[in-house]
C-alpha cells in the first residue's frame, strides 16, 4: 500500500470513529473531499506554467465545489491593480461588466477574509442580475500584508454553497498559493543558471542547449539555421589600455546594442570572453551575411563609453556557419563559424565572412606534416568523448575515469622529441609525454587562465598564445615549436582539461609508438562501468515505465472506458513503427510516449468528457488544451525514458490544417505525431466509449481511409491500413 492510500485510509477511519452517526451519503462526501486535497499539490504541482495551473485548478476544484462560474484575479505589479487573468462561464458582456463595475475585487481588498455574499444581502442586487448569479465565495490570496490575487466563485442557485465548502476551498486556494510562490522562486533560479551576470545575455550553458535544440528543429521542419560568431576585435589591448572596468563596461553595453540590433526570433549569447553567439532560425546564410553586415555597422558606428569625457569606437570580427549547407551537426555549426570568424582576424579585422572549405587548411596539418601519426590522440580523447552523456550518471563515470587517467600517468609516448610533445593540461597539474614530465604542483599563473578561457574550441593557437602558453606551463617545451594544437574538452563540473601537442615544423618524422597497456587498462575498466551504468539505466526505465503506469491508472480511475488504452496504444506504436522500419531509438520513444500522451486528460472534468451531447465553445478549448497539459505534465517526469515531444502535442493536428493546437497541416506537422494519431484513433474506434459501442478493425480501416489526407497523411494512412489487415489476416 502506498503512503497517500494509507494516509487516506487512517483519514477515513478517523471519519468513522470520530462521526459514527454520519449518513453514508455524507461520509462518502467527506472522504471524497479529503481524498481530493490530498491530491491536489501532486496534480496542481505537474505543469510549470502559471496559466496551465489556474486552468488545472478551476477544473480541479469543481470536483469539490459546485459551482458554475469562475474568476482568478492577479495584482499587476505595474499598475497595482487586481487583473483579470481567467474566467469560467462568462459571456464577453458579462466579463465586461466584471471588469469595469464588479464590487468584489473592492470587497476582497477591504476585508481581505474569505466571503460568502448572497443576493439576497446586498442592497444593490443590478450586478447579480446581470452576471445572471445567486451566490459568490470571495477568496482573497494575501502576502506581505496586502492582496495580491483573488479566487471567486459564483453559483446561478441560492444557498449552494456551504461553510464547509468555502474552508475546503480556501486550504485549496492556499495549496495552489504555494506552488505559485515555489514556481515564481523556480523560475528566477533557472533564470539565474543561464544568464550571464555581467551582460544579461543567455550564457554559454544555454546556447550549447539552445543550438542543439534549433539543430533538431531544423532538421524536424527542412528548414534552415544560420549561427553567427561574434569577436571584438582587439580587446585585449583595449583592456591594457583603458583597464579592465572599462573593458567590463564595454562588454554590458555590447550586450545592450547586439539584442537591439538582432531580431525577436534570434537568440544571443555570450560565448565567453569577448565572443559572442547569435543563432538564427529559418535563415540561410544570404540572410545571415546580411544580419551580419547590420551588426558590424551598428558596433562600428556605436560610442563605447569610457568615462564620462570619452568614448571610443570598436569593430567586430563576425563569422556565419549554415545548417545544413554548411555543416551538419550543432557543434559542426560551432567550429566552421569560429573558422570563418578566424579567417576574418587573419584578413583583417571588422568584416564579416560566411565559412568556407578553404578555411580548413588554416586548422589543419598540411600535406607536408601528414607524417605525423595522430591515432593515438584521437583513440584517447574519441574515448573520452564517449563517456560523455548528458545524463548525470554517465557524467559521473566520466569525473571518475579521467582523475584516474591522470593520477596514474596513463598517457606515455614515446616519440621524436624534436618533432612532437603531447601534455595534457587541467587546473590542477600538467600531463606530460614522459613519466618525469608530470607537475603537481598549482603552477598556473593569470596568465595560463587568460589564455586558456578563450580557448573554446579544437584549434591551433596564434602565437601571442603560444607565448602565453610556453611562459605559463612548468617543464613546458623549450624547443621553438611551429605549431600548438589544442583540444579542450569541458565536463559536467564545469572543469577543462586542454590536450596540448606541440609539432616541429619537420619533413620527416618518426612518428610515435604509444605504450598503451595502462591506457588501455583503464579503457577496459570504463567499459565495465559504462556497462553497469547502462543496466542501471534499463531498471531506471523499468521503474519509470511502471511510475507511468501507475499514473495512467490514477488517470483511467475515473475514465472506465479509457482502461489500458496506453498499453494497446504503445502495443501497436511498436509493431507498426517497426513495420515501417524506424529507427529503434525512434521506436522505442514511441512505445514510452504511448503511457504519457494524453496525461492532460485528467485536467478535463469527467462532465465534459463523458458528455453525450456536442460541446459548446468553450468545452471545446478546454479538450484542446490536453496536449499541451501531457506535455507539461510529461517533460518534467525525472525519467532518462526518452519521450517524443511532437508525439504528445500535435498528435491532433489533421493533415488538412483543421487540428489543434497549432493548426500544423501536411509534412510540416511532426512524422512522429502523424503515426501516434493514427494508433490512437484506431485504438479509440476499436475501443467501447459511453455514447458508442466498439467498432470492429473493418469499420475502423474504413473510417481511416476516407480521412485520409482530411484528418492523417495519407501515405502513412494507406501503410497503416495494410499494417492492420495484415496482422487480422
Amino acid at each position: 500500500m502506498t503512503d497517500l492510500a494509507f494516509l487516506k485510509s487512517e483519514i477515513e477511519a478517523c471519519i468513522l470513529q470520530l462521526s459514527p452517526d454520519l449518513s453514508p451519503q455524507i461520509l462518502r462526501k467527506k472522504t471524497k473531499s479529503i481524498n481530493l486535497l490530498l491530491k491536489a499539490p501532486i496534480y496542481l504541482a505537474s505543469p510549470q506554467d502559471q496559466t496551465l495551473i489556474i486552468e488545472m485548478f478551476a477544473s480541479f476544484a469543481r470536483k469539490i465545489i459546485p459551482y458554475r462560474k469562475m474568476t482568478f484575479s492577479m495584482r499587476n505589479e505595474s499598475s497595482q491593480t487586481l487583473e483579470l487573468l481567467f474566467n469560467y462561464g462568462f459571456s464577453d458582456q458579462q466579463l465586461s461588466l466584471l471588469k469595469t463595475q464588479s464590487p468584489f475585487n473592492p470587497w476582497a481588498n477591504s476585508f481581505g477574509k474569505p466571503l460568502l455574499i448572497k443576493q439576497s444581502a446586498v442592497a444593490n442586487r443590478s450586478v447579480f442580475h446581470t452576471l445572471g448569479i445567486e451566490e459568490a465565495v470571495i477568496i482573497p490570496v494575501t502576502w506581505e500584508g496586502r492582496v495580491q490575487a483573488v479566487w471567486q466563485l459564483f453559483s446561478t442557485r441560492p444557498n449552494t454553497f456551504t461553510m464547509e465548502d468555502i474552508q475546503l476551498f480556501w486550504i485549496l486556494t492556499m495549496q495552489c498559493d504555494l506552488i505559485f510562490q515555489h514556481l515564481s522562486k523556480r523560475e528566477q533560479i533557472q533564470k539565474l543558471a543561464i544568464i550571464d551576470s555581467l551582460t544579461g545575455l543567455y550564457n554559454r550553458r544555454f546556447f550549447d542547449r539552445q543550438l542543439k535544440v534549433e539543430v533538431e528543429r531544423a532538421q524536424r521542419q527542412k528548414t534552415t539555421l544560420s549561427l553567427l560568431m561574434i569577436d571584438i576585435d582587439n580587446f585585449k589591448k583595449f583592456n591594457d589600455h583603458y583597464s579592465h572596468q572599462s573593458g567590463d563596461n564595454a562588454l554590458r553595453e555590447m550586450g545592450v546594442l547586439l539584442p537591439e540590433k538582432s531580431r525577436t526570433i534570434d537568440t544571443v549569447c555570450r560565448f565567453g570572453g569577448e565572443e559572442f553567439m547569435i543563432i538564427l532560425p529559418n535563415t540561410d546564410h544570404v540572410k545571415a551575411f546580411l544580419i551580419g553586415e547590420r551588426l558590424r555597422k551598428a558596433a562600428e558606428e556605436h560610442p563605447f563609453i569610457i568615462n564620462h569625457n570619452k568614448s571610443v569606437n570598436m569593430t567586430l570580427s563576425l563569422g556565419i556557419a549554415s545548417y545544413p549547407e554548411m555543416a551538419s551537426s550543432d557543434s559542426d555549426l560551432v567550429r566552421k563559424a569560429d573558422l570563418a570568424m578566424y579567417e576574418g582576424k587573419r584578413l583583417g579585422k571588422n568584416r564579416v565572412v560566411l565559412y568556407s572549405p578553404q578555411f580548413e587548411g588554416s586548422k589543419k596539418l598540411d600535406d607536408r606534416k601528414k607524417g605525423i601519426n595522430l591515432n593515438s590522440i584521437d583513440f584517447f580523447m574519441e574515448a573520452i568523448r564517449s563517456l560523455a552523456d548528458t545524463r548525470k550518471l554517465m557524467s559521473s563515470l566520466l569525473n571518475i575515469l579521467l582523475p584516474s587517467l591522470e593520477s596514474d600517468q596513463s598517457l606515455y609516448f614515446e616519440i621524436d622529441p624534436e618533432a612532437k610533445k603531447v601534455t595534457l593540461v587541467t587546473s590542477q597539474f600538467a600531463l606530460g609525454s614522459k613519466p618525469d614530465d608530470c607537475c603537481i604542483s598549482l603552477p598556473f599563473s593569470s596568465k595560463f587562465k587568460e589564455c586558456t578561457a578563450q580557448l573554446q574550441t579544437p584549434g591551433y593557437l596564434s602565437a601571442e598564445e603560444k607565448q602565453q602558453l610556453m611562459i605559463s606551463i612548468p617543464n613546458g617545451p623549450t624547443y621553438p615549436w611551429n605549431h600548438v594544437y589544442c583540444h579542450p574538452h569541458r565536463f559536467s563540473n564545469s572543469s577543462t582539461a586542454f590536450l596540448l601537442l606541440f609539432l616541429a615544423d619537420k619533413k620527416t618524422l618518426v612518428g610515435e609508438s604509444s605504450l598503451s597497456t595502462p591506457l588501455a587498462n583503464h579503457l577496459d575498466e570504463a567499459i565495465e562501468l559504462i556497462s553497469l551504468g547502462l543496466r542501471a539505466q534499463q531498471q531506471q526505465r523499468s521503474f519509470y515505465r511502471l511510475a507511468a503506469h501507475r499514473l495512467i491508472s490514477l488517470s483511467e480511475t475515473n475514465l472506465p472506458y479509457y482502461q489500458h488504452h496506453s498499453t494497446k496504444v504503445s502495443q501497436l506504436l511498436t509493431k507498426f513503427s517497426q513495420q515501417l522500419e524506424l529507427a529503434d531509438n525512434i521506436t522505442r520513444s514511441l512505445a514510452d510516449t504511448a503511457y504519457f500522451y494524453d496525461l492532460g486528460l485528467m485536467s478535463i472534468s469527467n462532465d465534459i468528457l463523458l458528455k453525450d451531447t456536442p460541446l459548446t465553445s468553450n468545452e471545446r478549448k478546454i479538450c484542446q488544451r490536453h496536449p499541451l497539459i501531457s506535455w507539461e505534465i510529461a517533460r518534467f517526469s525525472p525519467s532518462p525514458i526518452e519521450l517524443d515531444k511532437p508525439a504528445i502535442i500535435h498528435h491532433h493536428e489533421s493533415y488538412d490544417g483543421s487540428g489543434y493546437p497549432n493548426q500544423l497541416s501536411g509534412n510540416n506537422i511532426p512524422i512522429t505525431a502523424r503515426i501516434m494519431a493514427l494508433v490512437d484513433t484506431y485504438a479509440a474506434i476499436t475501443s467501447q466509449r459511453p455514447y458508442r459501442k466498439a467498432r470492429s478493425s473493418e469499420q475502423a480501416i474504413q473510417e481511416i481511409s476516407a480521412l485520409a489526407g482530411i484528418r492523417f497523411d495519407p501515405t502513412l494512412a494507406e501503410e497503416f491500413c495494410g499494417f492492420i489487415k495484415s496482422a487480422q489476416a
